[in-house]
């Protein structure tokens, strides 16, 4: 029972925290965007407070492209598209979006280059602790391979001589916008998620256990009584 009850708890901690994240979520995304320097900077991870708030940046797309696999859109199985990208404040990783894979999984993908010169951003602020969701993997494919990297782990192990600021953003819209580019991510579902059916379910586990207890302890009471009676008719 004791183990019911910590588990409901658990549950029930973690459908507290998604309904916070929730309300995060909510309403940053009504919220219109603010200049990227508000939110994020060189050093300093993005407050949780800011998560998907929108932000507007301006300043030029760097040389390269990242790819990073195991991501699938409308079921076909694609690869995330990142960027690096220059700003007043320091360099800035772009997830642009989403590509389909070329071929197979063995084929590396080539993305259409993003626009040239000074470039208008508008997007969502994730940190370096949000972990994506990057869908189907290669086993789909018949190739296996290791468990998609988030976005959020390949910037955190990406290293620069330049400035570089905490976390990454989401690309919403670009100004100019370029030709046939990735396919933008989805606004974030907001769902209250399982974990209040999961702490329902393991209350009434607990519950039931205790039930079950004095069910017991009531058919022992009632052979001891019985017991004792029939001593006594002995003893008379």
């Amino acid at each position: 029972m004791t183990l019911c009850v910590s588990l409901g708890n658990w549950q029930w901690g973690r459908k507290i925290t998604r309904d916070q994240v929730n309300q995060i979520l909510t309403s940053n995304l009504k919220r219109p965007p603010v200049q990227l320097a508000e939110v994020m900077r060189v050093g300093h991870s993005p407050a949780e407070s800011d998560r998907w708030r929108r932000v507007q940046v301006s300043g030029q797309y760097q040389v390269g492209t990242s790819y990073l696999r195991g991501r699938s859109y409308q079921g076909k199985y694609g690869f995330a598209v990142l960027s690096r990208f220059k700003t007043e404040k320091g360099m800035l990783w772009v997830d642009r979006g989403w590509i389909a894979a070329p071929g197979d999984a063995t084929e590396a993908p080539i993305a259409p280059e993003p626009p040239v010169g000074m470039v208008r951003l508008v997007g969502r602020v994730r940190d370096l602790t949000s972990k994506d969701n990057p869908g189907l993997g290669g086993a789909l494919f018949g190739l296996p391979f290791k468990k998609p990297v988030s976005v959020a782990d390949f910037v955190a192990n990406q290293h620069s001589d330049d400035p570089t600021l905490d976390g990454y953003i989401e690309l919403v819209s670009s100004s100019p916008s370029g030709t046939d580019q990735p396919v933008p991510l989805n606004t974030p579902t907001i769902t209250p998620g399982p974990h209040l059916a999961y702490a329902v379910q393991w209350y009434l586990f607990a519950l039931l256990f205790l039930f079950g207890r004095i069910l017991i302890g009531r058919d022992d009471y009632r052979r001891q009584q019985k017991a004792n009676r029939q001593l006594q008719r002995s003893a008379n």
